[in-house]
């Protein structure tokens, strides 16, 4: 059974490692100073203090829930807001001021789903890497499980590795990468995430379908389920802008 949530609290954390992924994504790694753990559930986010007026921006926690004292985050960088700008500013042992764990966006074991499809667009992936993780690993979860990833361009791509690893580890887990620009070399999935559901038979029967990325996808993959027997209990999203 999945525990309550959490309320959320001020935490001091630092900036323990930056990691550039690419030219568009990169990956944030801080250290609890105080308190010292964290307690939250796969799916959940933190809030940030971006700004000494009190600007926020959340974030979804990219890390495995039983990493408990510190938390990692993956940041979409081209937008180029005050979030971004705040975060790219920071030194190695800067403080930052947070609020966690925020968030309902997580499975629900007591649903009872037989199958679980994670779709994502985009920085919409990290929840799902700590969803998965702590699904897999922790939970010993031997339920099929898959992910859908939509990007535009190869180059965008990361952590591919860490799925392909689960996919050779977990039978029951598979990993679709799909491009919509992709190169002519290309040798996986293309085209958009919906359009790859729109394509395929959709399983109806108690699976659940979990949507994170831009808000267009998600209407489109809501409609889509549920024109194809999906009941919308079964569909759980969060939307990044």
């Amino acid at each position: 059974m999945t525990p309550p949530l959490q309320p959320p609290q001020k935490y001091i954390a630092k900036l323990e490692e930056k990691t550039e992924l690419n030219s568009k994504f990169i990956q944030f790694h801080f250290e609890l100073v105080e308190p010292h753990t964290i307690k939250f559930e796969a799916g959940q986010y933190v809030s940030i203090k971006v700004s000494e007026r009190g600007d926020r921006r959340s974030y979804s926690i990219c890390s495995s829930p039983d990493i408990d004292h510190g938390f990692e985050l993956l940041v979409d960088m081209e937008p180029g807001g005050l979030g971004c700008q705040y975060l790219s500013s920071l030194n190695f042992g800067d403080p930052v001021e947070i609020l966690a764990p925020m968030g309902i966006f997580t499975v629900d074991e007591k649903l009872g789903e037989q199958e679980l499809v994670f779709v994502a667009t985009g920085s919409g992936i990290t929840p799902f890497r700590a969803m998965i993780f702590d699904q897999l690993q922790r939970k010993g979860d031997n339920r099929p499980i898959s992910l859908y990833w939509g990007l535009r361009h190869v180059e965008h791509l990361f952590w591919t590795e860490d799925f392909e690893q689960l996919e050779r580890t977990f039978s029951n887990f598979s990993f679709i990468p799909t491009l919509s620009q992709p190169p002519d070399d290309w040798p996986l999935s293309r085209g958009r995430v919906t359009e790859i559901f729109s394509a395929k038979e959709v399983n109806s029967n108690n699976v659940g379908y979990y949507l994170c990325g831009n808000d267009h996808m998600i209407k489109d993959m809501q409609t889509l389920l549920q024109e194809k027997g999906v009941k919308p209990e079964n569909i759980h999203f969060e939307k990044f802008y």
